[in-house]
């Protein structure tokens, strides 16, 4: 049997103190959803917890939403989430509700008057075709920034030093 020639190969690999998260794709949702205002919108429109021992509902729909562009089908599926310290950093989540709590919010604010805030908006489907207007922008300014290079990347990018600015 004959020895196969080792391959010297033009980078090196080293441990590094950086996270990793295979979740990197949500991180630019993440990014978007924070640039619509929908922490600022949750936080006026929803009810405020009853009790002390629970989360606003900023952590429940943030969940939601990041697990279902994610491809998620079930509420089991946000357990990854609670597990991605790189994810969770990044997009300044803070704590996030386990799948149980996630359900156990869903029946009380659907049960009770939880959604009324949210009637005040049109049913038409206005509010749906702008942020559909609003993807299609992201999508496009997504096209035409993986052909920029790398030094026009740095400078599109709404960073303050190394951190990209959201809130």
């Amino acid at each position: 049997m004959r020895a196969l020639a080792q391959m010297v190969l033009p980078f090196r690999v080293e441990a590094t103190d950086e996270s990793l998260t295979a979740n990197a794709g949500l991180v630019l949702f993440g990014e978007f959803v924070c640039g619509l205002g929908l922490e600022r919108w949750l936080r006026q429109e929803m009810p405020k917890p009853g009790s002390g021992h629970s989360y606003h509902a900023v952590a429940y729909v943030t969940s939601l939403v990041l697990m279902l562009n994610d491809g998620g089908r079930s509420l089991e599926d946000m357990r990854t989430f609670k597990s991605d310290s790189a994810l969770s950093r990044l997009l300044k989540l803070g704590i996030l509700p386990t799948p149980d709590a996630v359900g156990d919010w869903l029946r009380r604010t659907g049960a009770g008057e939880g959604l009324m805030g949210l009637s005040r908006y049109p049913t038409d489907g206005s509010l749906l075709r702008e942020f559909g207007k609003l993807a299609s922008l992201l999508i496009r300014w997504m096209g035409m920034f993986d052909k920029l290079s790398p030094r026009r990347k740095r400078r599109a990018l709404p960073t303050k030093g190394n951190k990209a600015i959201c809130r």
